[in-house]
């Protein structure tokens, strides 16, 4: 079972405006169409993961065991994606697959082996410009065994590396210290 990577409330929502009444300490879990959801269509490609909007320097955190397998840039000019900032990615190998903690800044080194509740980085703005939505937020992917990359899923089609974390986030348990 995994834990809630950040030190909120997860609600589950379809309201991508949700943010806006949140209570404090509260934050979105995207389900149906919001745009932070698994799978939902975005102007060029499907959304490879959830975002979890949190407030900038949020501390990420572990959901389950398992060795740090990959950091790697993730988004703006780094990861040859100009029109964000830059943020990396780490990956870590357990027994669900891999988790992809995205859009961070890591604190963590590959090799390292880590618990559920390890912190590993924490979050940083992604978004160049305000769009009137979170500049911040934890991008959470999971992947089959053995992924070393987040792949683009560009055409209907959803790559075969990528498993909705939705359920997994759905029953996460809350860590009560950090």
């Amino acid at each position: 079972m995994w834990i809630n990577p950040v030190p909120y409330t997860l609600v589950p929502t379809d309201d991508s405006m949700s943010f806006l009444n949140m209570p404090a300490m509260h934050t979105g879990l995207p389900t149906g169409n919001h745009v932070g959801a698994f799978g939902v269509k975005r102007k060029h490609h499907w959304h490879e993961g959830v975002d979890l909007y949190v407030p900038k320097a949020t501390p990420i955190l572990t959901v389950e065991e398992g060795e740090v397998v990959a950091v790697v840039p993730f988004t703006g000019p780094a990861a040859g994606l100009p029109w964000w900032l830059d943020t990396q990615a780490v990956f870590v190998e357990g027994p669900s697959g891999v988790v992809v903690y995205g859009e961070i800044a890591p604190h963590i080194a590959v090799g390292t082996q880590v618990v559920a509740g390890t912190l590993i980085g924490v979050a940083i703005p992604v978004l160049k410009h305000d769009k009137g939505r979170p500049m911040c937020m934890l991008h959470l992917e999971l992947h089959t065994p053995g992924s070393r990359s987040a792949p683009e899923w560009l055409t209907e089609e959803k790559p075969e590396v990528l498993i909705d974390p939705t359920s997994f986030l759905l029953n996460a348990q809350c860590l009560t210290k950090l």
